[in-house]
């Protein structure tokens, strides 16, 4: 299963709320504050950084669990390096990863491409899911339940129809 999305902020901010934008066919996008009363100008608030990312979800036999890599880049093609990815994750998701289920968000290749991503470790991922899994009486799809944990802590959200039971 993959994924590819392009995900925008204020360069200016500290701030590491990001929201998936619609883009033009070149990828700018822009966010208008007002408008002249003349109409013939424009102002701009900020510039919108815009990073694309591809997230890949596979299977780890060694920790018989899903494993989600992913990597960015800029538009132009530039790499996102581990700080910039750890400076993205928000405020919120940082102390579980450092003590919590997921550990650490780590740099390898990627099993079956052979390039460099990240990944959100799995070594505890059994751990949690069998907390969640257990919590429910109902049969929830394994894989969703998981994504909508691990994804979010690194800008991937699953539309709430996700959740419907089939």
């Amino acid at each position: 299963m993959s994924k590819v999305c392009n995900q925008s902020r204020p360069v200016s901010s500290e701030a590491s709320q990001w929201e998936e934008s619609e883009f033009d066919d070149k990828g700018y996008a822009t966010k208008i504050v007002e408008e002249q009363e003349d109409d013939s100008s424009v102002q701009v608030s900020q510039d919108i950084e815009v990073i694309h990312y591809e997230y890949h979800v596979l299977y780890s036999i060694s920790y018989q669990a899903p494993v989600l890599y992913f990597r960015a880049s800029f538009l132009d093609g530039r790499p996102l390096t581990l700080d910039a990815i750890w400076q993205r994750v928000h405020e919120c998701y940082k102390p579980q990863l450092l003590n919590g289920p997921w550990e650490t968000i780590t740099q390898q290749e990627h099993p079956i491409l052979g390039q460099p991503f990240f990944v959100l470790h799995p070594c505890r991922t059994n751990e949690f899911m069998s907390l969640i899994q257990g919590n429910t009486s109902r049969n929830g799809n394994y894989i969703t339940s998981w994504l909508s944990i691990v994804g979010p802590v690194v800008g991937l959200t699953l539309p709430l129809s996700y959740g419907k039971a089939m």
